[in-house]
């Protein structure tokens, strides 16, 4: 192998290594919030929010409601874990390959971020409830 070679081999396990770290404790981060939900469901004998109920108005309302130890507010945290796990994917993806120069593939992968990305903004713009 020639000194090339190893080097993007060592560096392609790099980012494996951190890709893997990021996904791992995104998916530990949303069990612990959706678990603390769950208990606090329990404990407080109140019922499971509708998808439609987790939405919150302000960064306030929501600070105030996980302060609160509310349920909602831990539910919402792990969905929101949930789905930036593998957005944070896909934005390491477009770093990985633009180190290795390998522009189709930042093309491809930063067309995906951007449908990702209208999408959010698409529903927060429109407040379009799935539940």
């Amino acid at each position: 192998m020639a000194i090339d070679e190893k080097q993007l081999k060592a560096e392609t396990q790099d980012i494996n290594k951190i890709v893997s770290i990021i996904l791992a404790t995104g998916m530990y981060a949303t069990i612990f919030f959706y678990l603390i939900g769950l208990i606090l469901v329990f404990v407080r004998g109140t019922h499971i929010p509708k998808l439609s109920q987790q939405y919150f108005h302000s960064f306030g309302g929501f600070f105030t409601s996980l302060f609160g130890l509310h349920a909602r507010a831990f539910l919402y945290l792990g969905t929101i874990f949930l789905i930036l796990t593998p957005v944070s994917r896909v934005i390491i993806s477009i770093f990985a390959f633009k180190k290795e120069k390998d522009y189709k593939y930042v093309g491809v992968t930063t067309v995906v971020f951007l449908i990702i990305l209208i999408s959010v903004l698409i529903g927060s713009i429109f407040k379009i409830n799935v539940g």
